[in-house]
């Protein structure tokens, strides 16, 4: 009697049915993923603002004024330090000048621009949050 042995390895079907079900799993996880990216990095570029409004009274307590130089806050540039996903400018209110007020905005850059949400972020001295996206202001602020 001859003893028949089933060959070790997979079917094609069986291949197919893995890359199937694999497919449907990337194509549901892969937005959720970048969704999470996105947000993490909009969380940096507010740390980053938020930062850079705590220098901002750190200098004008020291000084009695404000600036519009990153330099003169102790960093190297404008971009964010969490992978410059974010660039900061700062200004003064036209009204105003820099010993009363000032307005930080950091935009986004680096592939971060896919944030339409939120956007660019804007702070002022006074604590007015603005964001330059098609969401709320208390969505993007949390």
């Amino acid at each position: 009697m001859m003893n028949l042995k089933r060959p070790n390895g997979f079917t094609l079907i069986e291949l197919m049915i893995v890359v199937a079900i694999l497919g449907i799993v990337i194509a549901f996880g892969y937005p959720a993923y970048r969704d999470q990216i996105v947000k993490a990095r909009r969380a940096d570029g507010m740390a980053f603002i938020l930062d850079i409004a705590d220098r901002q009274e750190r200098f004008y307590a020291d000084r009695g004024t404000y600036t519009t130089t990153m330099t003169d806050l102790g960093y190297a540039d404008a971009n964010s330090p969490e992978g410059a996903y974010y660039t900061a400018a700062i200004t003064d209110d036209p009204a105003n000048d820099l010993t009363i007020t000032f307005t930080v905005t950091v935009t986004p850059q680096n592939g971060q621009e896919a944030d339409t949400r939120c956007g660019a972020f804007t702070l002022t001295s006074l604590g007015v949050k603005t964001i330059g996206g098609s969401s709320t202001v208390q969505d993007c602020w949390k």
